[in-house]
């Protein structure tokens, strides 16, 4: 993160080896398959990913007004910083990763300065796992935690199996899966009612959607509608994560958990969170992950209750105004 900045592109450029692009066209097929690598590698060395599914996505397939920096040294790719869309109130989030024999060199800080310089409104900042030193690198810089988003895990066998079994669907409700073809459109606007007040669900297009079902771990026997007379109400869509990405095995996750806050069921939620739960038990698999904010206690509570504690925390770092 920058200690100084200048608020303008050309600042941004003079920094050694940095190159910021607007959407992925900027970026050369060498560049987007080095910056892949970085990620995998920084997975690999700290535990956990340095950019969300959707950073990810972003750089495979490109998103409207997002940017990418990257920053080499040597002809080599050793830092990679995803640049999101701006809000209407110019504010943006990042995320960033240095590949670990790089590190402690001021690249994080470079790659930071350039997010900076494209950021009208406030910069947010993730750091995934909120690892060492986290914390301390953004007071640092002027930085200050406004969010926080909880890795939540549990094991689907031995001491969670009475979670193994979910019970009847009330009287007019019925579950059923995910048809795709079919489905995308009821489907986004329940989303969009379900998460209308969240930065980043509610926003779901067809595009973000489409994104997911090409992807390799996409299985519709695995999403969960609930369906009454007047339509969509609710649904739990399942995810499978192959072996190393949380752990030596493959780990389930409740991807997505939400319910039409007009629907009017009590208990829809848990349910549809028990159908889910039984389908990755099995499915043979031996734990379960999610991801909730920090402040949605309601949803805390509903996991804990299911047998889910906190694995690990990520935070958003905050900085408004483009001066330090």
């Amino acid at each position: 993160m920058a200690e100084t900045n200048e608020g303008s592109p050309a600042a941004a450029a003079e920094l050694t080896g940095i190159a910021a692009v607007t959407g992925i066209a900027g970026l050369t097929e060498t560049d987007r398959a080095e910056a892949l690598a970085l990620l995998r590698a920084v997975t690999e060395a700290d535990g956990v990913s340095p950019v969300s599914e959707s950073g990810r996505l972003a750089l495979m397939h490109g998103r409207a007004e997002e940017s990418h920096v990257i920053r080499r040294e040597a002809g080599k790719l050793v830092g990679y910083l995803y640049l999101g869309p701006p809000d209407e109130d110019q504010n943006r989030a990042a995320e960033l990763c240095v590949a670990p024999p790089a590190r402690r060199r001021g690249i994080g800080r470079s790659l930071i300065e350039a997010a900076l310089a494209g950021t009208a409104g406030a910069l947010r900042v993730w750091a995934h796992g909120s690892l060492p030193g986290a914390e301390q690198f953004a007071a640092r810089l002027g930085f200050a935690a406004i969010r926080e988003l909880r890795l939540m895990e549990a094991p689907l066998t031995g001491g969670s199996a009475s979670v193994l079994t979910a019970p009847q669907p009330p009287e007019g409700v019925e579950i059923s899966t995910f048809r795709p073809g079919e489905d995308e459109d009821a489907w986004l606007a329940l989303n969009a009612r379900a998460f209308a007040h969240h930065p980043e669900q509610g926003s779901w297009t067809l595009d973000d959607l489409a994104e997911r079902e090409a992807e390799p771990w996409f299985d519709p026997a695995g999403f969960f509608l609930a369906r009454s007379a007047e339509g969509l109400i609710g649904f739990h869509w399942t995810k499978v994560h192959p072996a190393g990405a949380y752990g030596p095995d493959r780990v389930g996750e409740i991807y997505v958990l939400g319910v039409d806050p007009q629907a009017g069921h009590r208990g829809l939620g848990r349910l549809l969170a028990l159908v889910g739960l039984q389908h990755l038990a099995q499915s043979g698999l031996g734990n379960v992950i999610l991801y909730v904010d920090g402040d949605n206690t309601a949803a805390v509570r509903l996991y804990q209750s299911l047998g889910f504690g906190n694995r690990a925390v990520d935070t958003m770092y905050e900085r408004r105004g483009v001066k330090a």
